[in-house]
């Protein structure tokens, strides 16, 4: 991170879960199969070569299994003799992004993770109350690796299976009072990106305005960001928010589960 609103906007991202998945799309250059994309695709069979019709068979037979488990996870595998591309693919199928619309369904996942969890801070300020969070599971390219051997092993041009995954990408739980919105924030680094920064960095929204008054007023706030080894947190409030850089900290040392 080169500057501190490069690391504001990266520790935000997560937000982007609560109300669009876009943010995968670009953390990732594989991509997810929704439901509704899916039965669209699998009814427009005219004029589709040998390999189209059998990839879009494999995805009509885990959208019938998603239907009896929405919130699985499937990875598909194409290789490039089916594609006719350079390059074989992977991608998902299913809920690698469940969002969550009360504490207690978020902390039902949660509670399934085995790295990084944030949870709700001890001293919540009085009025604020849990609105939604969102966790992103694995990326697609995460098991590019293991699906093309283990396909190539398999003898299969096209190969799928279920992935129950423990370990979140970003996660990002929202609080409000009605009037103010606290953003708690999460995201995974690689272990290896040199991470330059120490201790707790405060940035208002009004040094953010000065710096860059060109900015989408959604990426106006006041944020707090710490970084360690491998992993990214802020918390972040609204741009007329009371709350202060100390009242933040307070918050930052009991959002994290140990």
């Amino acid at each position: 991170m080169k500057t501190r609103m490069k690391i504001t906007v990266a520790a935000l991202s997560g937000a982007l879960l609560l109300g669009s998945m876009d943010f995968a799309a670009a953390a990732a250059p594989s991509h997810t199969v929704s439901k509704i994309g899916m039965k669209t695709t699998v009814l427009n069979t005219k004029g589709e070569t040998e390999g189209e019709k059998l990839e879009k068979a494999e995805q009509e037979r885990i959208a019938q299994l998603l239907k009896k488990n929405p919130d699985a996870t499937y990875m598909v595998y194409v290789s490039k003799e089916v594609t006719k591309q350079k390059a074989d693919k992977v991608y998902s199928m299913g809920n690698p992004f469940p969002k969550f619309d009360s504490y207690e369904a978020y902390q039902k996942k949660a509670s399934t993770l085995k790295g990084t969890v944030l949870q709700q801070p001890a001293a919540l300020p009085e009025g604020y109350k849990f609105v939604a969070a969102g966790i992103a599971g694995p990326y697609s390219t995460e098991y590019t690796k293991e699906m093309e051997a283990e396909a190539k092993k398999l003898g299969k041009k096209i190969y799928s299976k279920k992935v129950d995954w423990t370990d979140a990408n970003e996660i990002t739980i929202e609080y409000s009072n009605g009037k103010h919105t606290l953003t708690l924030g999460y995201k995974r680094l690689d272990p290896k990106q040199p991470v330059k920064q120490e201790g707790y960095v405060y940035e208002s929204a009004d040094e953010v305005r000065k710096k860059y008054p060109k900015l989408g007023k959604e990426y106006i706030n006041n944020t707090l960001s710490w970084a360690v080894k491998g992993k990214q947190f802020a918390i972040s409030t609204d741009s007329e928010s009371s709350l202060t850089k100390e009242d933040l900290i307070k918050l930052a040392k009991t959002m994290v589960k140990k």
